[in-house]
C-alpha cells in the first residue's frame, strides 16, 4: 500500500518510525518503571469505576429528571461483556496517559539528539503558574458540566425520547462515551482564556486579530457545540453562551497582558505598591471580611440554600475547622489568603489603568491608517504615510486641516490638504473601467422589479417551442386520469382493489359528457397555473440571474451593461446564431457587440482558469500529485493530466453553483428548519403511531396492539434528536437538488457534459418528484408494513420481547417508503440523462464507477455497518440494469441516443 502514497507521506511516516523506536531503545532500561506506573494507574482506575464512580455518573443523569421520567429511564448493557470490557477500556486509556509522561522523560536523551526535545521558552517559575491555571480552567469546565449541564440536558434528552413514545434506554457505553466526550469538551472549551491570552502575549496571533473577528469567532462557538453537543436549540444555547461570555471575558484579559507587556518598562512592581499601598491593604482587610460573612454571618448557608435551589446535592465546606487553630484563627488564617489574593489582582488593575493612559492596546501596530495627525507637525504631515491620507474622506481631510488653522499652524494645514490631494489624485495612465463595471445591467430590485425587467429578456416564441409538447402530454395525460375517475369511477375502484390500495374513489354519477367538461376545466386550470407559475419564474430567474437572459433579447446599450456570465454562459455556436439574426434585420452593431462580448468573456474564463493551475510545491499541487499516485493503483490509464483536468472542470462546476449559494441554502435552511419542527413537536411520534396502526392484525397475539409487541428504544442520548436532523437535512438536500442542477447546468453546458437550456431542470424535477412520491405512497401503505410484519412474525409467534433501536426502525421505513420512490427514479433519471447527452454506451461501459457512487450514497445514509451498505447498493444496481435495460430498448442498443451524446466513446458519432 505504501506505492499508493506520495513520497513527502512516506518520509513522514518513515520519520515518525525511527523516532518511536528511538525512544524504545532509549527507554529500555527503565521500562519495567514505566509499567508499573502503568498498572497501578490502571488498577487505580477500575478499582474506582467498580467502587461507585457509575452510580455517582447515573446520579448526575437522573439528577433533575421527575419520578414519572426516572421510572422508564434506564441505563442497559446490550452485551454480558459491556461492563468489564468499558471498565477495562477507560482504565487502559488512564493508564497509558498516566504513563506517557514517564516514557517521555526516560526517553529524553533519544528525542534531544534528534533535535524533537522541545525547549521551555519561558522560566520554569511562570510555566508552573500557567499550568496550575489551565488545570483550573479544566475542572471549572468540567464543574459546569456537571453541575448545571448535564442534569438539565439529560433531563431533556430523555423526556423528548419518552414524549415521542420510546424507551430512553441508554447503553451504558454509548452513554458513557457521551458523558466522556462532553466532559473533555467542556474542559477544552474552558481553556480558552489561557489560549488567546498566550497567543496575543507572544504575538502569534495580534489581540487586535482576536477582537476585529469575533464574529467569526461567535459562529466557530455554535459550529463547535454542534460538534459536541447534542443538535437541539435549547441545549445549543446552554453550550454558546457560557463561551460567548468566556471569550468577552478572554479578550478583556488579552487586552490585559498585551498592554502590560506594552509598556513594561515604564513602571515597576514596587512603584505601583507605593503609589496604591492603601487601596492594597483596603483589599486584605476586604479579603477578612468576606470569609467572616462566609462563617459567621450568613454566607455559607445562603450558598447552600442557593445550590439546592438548583438541584445541586453539593454544599460550600466549613472554615472553622481547617486547622488545628481555633476558628476564629482559621478564618482570620483565610481571609488574609484571599485578601492577599485580591491584593494581587488589585495592583494588576492599578498598573493597567496606569499604562492605559500611555498605551493604547486597541491601536494597530504597524498601521499606517492609525496615525494621529493631530501630534504631528507640519514635516511630519509631509513625512507620513500616503495610506494615512488615501483612508480619509475629504470632510475628514478638511476637519483636520481647519484644526491646524485654529491652532495657528497654516504651514500644517496646507500640508494635510496637499497630502490628501497627492493620495486621491486620479491615475492617468489606469484604463478606463468597462461600462457593465460603471453602469451594471443587474442592479438589486425587489422581486416584482425583476418579473417586470425579465420578461423583456426572453424569447417568448423559443420557450413555446421548447416546452409546448411536454405540456400538451402533460395535459392529455391528466385529462385522462380526471375523466376516467370521474366517469367511470366503479372501473378504477376495481383496478386499485385489485392492486391491494384499501383506498377507494366515492362515487360521482356523473355522466360521461359531464366528466369530460369538468375534467377539461380542471385541466385547463392546472395548465394555466403551471404556464403562470412558469413564466413568473422564467421572468424572475431572467431578471435576476445573467446567465438565464436571452442575449438576443437585448439592446445594444444592455449588451455593454451585461455582466461576462450572460455570455459564458453561451456556446460559439449559440453566440453565432444571434449574431446572425441581428445580421438579418440590420444590426451590425448588435451582431458585433455579441461576438465581441463573447470573446473577451471566454477569454477572460481562460486565463482565470490557468491562473487558478496550483503553483509547483503548493497544497494544491501536492493534493494533485498524491492523488494521481493513489489513482493510479486502480487505473492504468489515470495521470495527473487527467486529475488536473478534472478538477479545473469540477472547480468551474462549483463557481457556476455559487452563483445562487444564497438561494440554495436558504432553500435547505428552511425546509431542513420546517421538517426539524415538525419532527421535534410530535412529527416522529404520529408517524410512528400511524405506521404501528397498519401493521396486519393477523400477525399479533389476540387483543394485542403493534406497540406493545414491539418497543423502540433509544440506545443513546441523543439517538432520537440525531435522527431528526439526519432526516431533516436529507429532506433539505432532495429539495435543492433541482436548484443545484439549475445553477451548475449553463458550466456543465460549457464543458460539454449537458445540451439544451436549463429551464429542462423544471420538467426533470418534476418527473422525478413524482416517482419519488408514488413510490413513496404505495411503500408506506403497502411495502413498509408487509415487510416489518414479516420479520416480527416468527419472534412473536414465539413470545419473544421486540426491541428495535430508533435510527435501525426509521431507516427500515425510509428504506421500504421512500426507498421504493428512489429506485423507481433511477431509470427515469437515466433515461432524462441520455436526453441531456450522456450516452447508452457510456453508461453501460462506466458501470464500476456508478456502483462506487452508490456505495458511497448507502454509506452516508444507512446505519454505520457494512451488510446494511450492501443490502442497500444491491436494489440500486438492480435498478440500474433495469435502467440499462430500458435504454437499450430506446436507443435501439445504443445505435440511437435520445439526444447526440456529449459525454461516452461515440460522442463523435452521429446518434441519427
Amino acid at each position: 500500500m505504501s506505492s499508493a502514497l506520495d513520497d513527502d507521506t512516506q518520509r513522514a511516516i518513515a520519520e515518525g518510525r525511527e523516532t518511536a523506536g528511538a525512544m524504545l531503545r532509549s527507554a529500555q532500561k527503565d521500562l519495567q518503571k514505566v509499567f508499573v506506573v502503568f498498572v497501578i494507574a490502571f488498577m487505580g482506575m477500575f478499582m474506582a469505576l467498580r467502587g461507585g464512580i457509575w452510580e455517582w455518573l447515573k446520579g448526575v443523569t437522573t439528577q433533575r429528571m421527575p419520578a414519572e421520567l426516572q421510572s422508564q429511564f434506564d441505563i442497559i448493557a446490550q452485551t454480558p461483556f459491556d461492563v468489564i470490557l468499558l471498565q477495562a477500556k477507560i482504565s487502559l486509556a488512564v493508564g497509558l496517559i498516566v504513563a506517557a509522561p514517564v516514557l517521555l522523560y526516560f526517553s529524553r536523551d533519544a528525542l534531544k539528539e534528534r533535535g524533537r526535545w522541545p525547549e521551555m521558552p519561558i522560566p520554569l517559575w511562570k510555566a508552573v503558574p500557567i499550568a496550575a491555571l489551565s488545570f483550573l480552567l479544566f475542572m471549572g469546565g468540567m464543574a459546569y458540566g456537571y453541575l448545571l449541564f448535564f442534569p438539565i440536558m439529560f433531563n431533556f434528552l430523555a423526556g423528548n425520547a419518552a414524549a415521542a413514545g420510546f424507551a430512553p434506554h441508554w447503553s451504558i457505553v454509548l452513554w458513557t462515551q457521551f458523558v466522556l466526550l462532553l466532559t473533555f469538551s467542556f474542559g477544552l472549551a474552558a481553556q480558552m482564556p489561557l489560549a488567546i491570552t498566550g497567543l496575543s502575549y507572544t504575538g502569534i496571533v495580534p489581540y487586535e486579530q482576536f477582537r476585529d473577528k469575533w464574529r467569526y469567532a461567535v459562529v466557530a462557538i455554535f459550529v463547535f457545540g454542534a460538534v459536541f453537543s447534542p443538535p437541539d436549540p435549547f441545549t445549543q444555547i446552554m453550550w454558546a453562551v457560557p463561551l460567548l461570555v468566556l471569550y468577552g471575558f478572554s479578550l478583556y484579559l488579552a487586552k490585559f497582558a498585551v498592554t502590560m507587556k506594552r509598556g513594561s518598562e515604564r513602571l515597576t512592581i514596587g512603584g505601583v505598591l507605593r503609589r496604591n499601598w492603601n487601596e492594597a491593604a483596603a483589599l486584605v482587610v476586604a479579603g477578612v471580611a468576606v470569609a467572616w460573612l462566609y462563617a459567621n454571618a450568613g454566607g455559607r448557608g445562603a450558598i447552600n440554600a442557593g445550590l439546592g435551589a438548583i438541584g445541586s446535592s453539593y454544599r460550600a465546606p466549613g472554615v472553622g475547622g481547617l486547622t488545628s487553630l481555633s476558628a476564629t484563627a482559621n478564618v482570620v488564617l483565610v481571609g488574609l489568603v484571599v485578601g492577599v489574593a485580591f491584593a494581587v489582582v488589585g495592583l494588576l488593575l492599578f498598573a493597567y489603568r496606569e499604562l492605559e493612559d500611555t498605551v493604547d492596546p486597541d491601536a494597530e501596530l504597524g498601521d499606517p491608517t492609525g496615525i494621529d495627525l493631530d501630534a504631528l507637525d507640519e514635516e511630519g504631515v509631509r513625512a507620513a504615510p500616503i495610506q494615512a491620507f488615501e483612508a480619509m474622506d475629504e470632510s475628514e481631510a478638511l476637519e483636520a486641516a481647519q484644526r491646524a488653522i485654529d491652532d495657528d499652524r497654516h504651514g500644517k494645514a496646507q500640508a494635510v490638504l496637499d497630502r490628501y490631494d497627492e493620495a486621491n489624485e486620479p491615475d492617468e495612465d489606469e484604463p478606463e473601467p468597462p461600462r457593465y463595471e460603471v453602469d451594471p445591467l443587474f442592479t438589486p430590485v425587489n422581486p416584482v422589479g425583476a418579473i417586470q425587467r425579465g420578461r423583456e429578456w426572453i424569447d417568448w416564441g423559443q420557450r413555446l417551442r421548447q416546452q409546448g409538447q411536454p405540456l400538451a402530454v402533460l395535459a392529455v395525460v391528466l385529462f385522462g386520469v380526471a375523466y376516467a375517475a370521474l366517469g367511470y369511477t366503479g372501473e378504477v375502484n376495481a383496478l386499485l382493489g385489485q392492486a391491494g390500495f384499501e383506498a377507494s374513489l366515492p362515487a360521482f354519477g356523473y355522466s360521461t359528457l359531464v366528466a369530460a367538461g369538468i375534467a377539461a376545466a380542471g385541466v385547463l386550470a392546472v395548465v394555466a397555473a403551471i404556464v403562470g407559475a412558469y413564466v413568473l419564474l422564467a421572468c424572475y430567474f431572467a431578471g435576476t440571474d445573467p446567465t438565464a437572459v436571452n442575449v438576443g433579447q437585448l439592446s445594444t446599450d444592455e449588451l455593454e451593461r451585461a455582466p461576462p456570465a450572460t455570455f459564458t454562459s453561451l456556446t460559439e455556436r449559440e453566440a453565432n446564431f444571434y449574431a446572425n439574426r441581428a445580421l438579418e434585420v440590420g444590426d451590425d452593431e448588435r451582431a458585433r457587440l455579441i461576438l465581441e462580448r463573447f470573446d473577451e468573456a471566454t477569454t477572460a474564463a481562460e486565463e482565470e482558469a490557468e491562473a487558478d493551475e496550483p503553483d509547483p510545491g503548493s497544497v494544491g499541487d501536492r493534493t494533485q500529485r498524491a492523488g494521481s499516485t493513489f489513482l493510479d493503483e486502480f487505473a492504468d490509464d489515470t495521470d495527473e493530466d487527467d486529475i488536473g483536468g478534472y478538477y479545473k472542470d469540477l472547480q468551474f462546476i462549483l463557481g457556476s453553483v455559487t452563483s445562487g449559494l444564497f438561494y440554495i441554502v436558504g432553500t435547505f435552511m428552511v425546509v431542513m428548519a420546517g421538517s426539524f419542527f415538525w419532527l421535534y413537536t410530535g412529527g416522529i411520534k404520529d408517524v410512528y403511531a400511524d405506521f404501528l396502526s397498519r401493521v396486519p392484525g393477523e400477525v399479533l397475539q389476540p387483543g394485542q396492539t403493534a406497540m406493545e409487541a414491539s418497543k423502540v428504544i433509544a440506545l443513546h442520548p441523543v439517538e432520537a434528536l440525531v435522527f431528526e436532523v439526519k432526516f431533516s437535512a436529507l429532506l433539505g438536500v432532495v429539495a435543492v437538488l433541482p436548484m443545484i442542477a439549475y445553477f451548475a447546468w449553463p458550466a456543465l453546458r460549457d464543458r460539454g457534459f449537458v445540451r439544451g437550456r436549463r429551464e429542462v431542470i423544471f420538467a426533470w424535477a418534476g418527473l422525478l418528484t413524482a416517482g419519488l412520491l408514488g413510490g413513496l405512497v404505495f411503500g408506506y401503505f403497502e411495502v413498509a408494513p408487509r415487510v416489518i410484519s414479516f420479520l416480527v412474525e416468527d419472534a412473536l409467534a414465539a413470545n419473544m420481547t421486540i426491541s428495535y433501536r430508533i435510527t435501525d426502525f426509521f431507516w427500515l421505513i425510509f428504506f421500504t417508503t421512500a426507498g421504493i420512490g428512489i429506485l423507481a427514479d433511477i431509470p427515469v433519471l437515466m433515461a432524462l440523462l441520455n436526453t441531456a447527452g450522456v450516452s447508452y454506451t457510456a453508461m453501460r461501459t462506466r458501470w464500476r464507477e456508478v456502483m462506487i457512487g452508490m456505495m458511497l450514497f448507502a454509506a452516508l445514509l444507512t446505519p454505520a455497518d457494512a451488510l446494511t451498505m450492501i443490502m442497500i447498493t444491491i436494489p440500486l444496481m438492480a435498478a440500474y440494469g433495469v435502467g440499462l435495460g430500458v435504454l437499450y430498448v430506446l436507443t435501439l442498443g445504443g445505435r440511437r441516443n435520445l439526444r447526440k451524446p456529449t459525454i461516452g466513446p461515440d460522442t463523435a458519432g452521429d446518434d441519427g
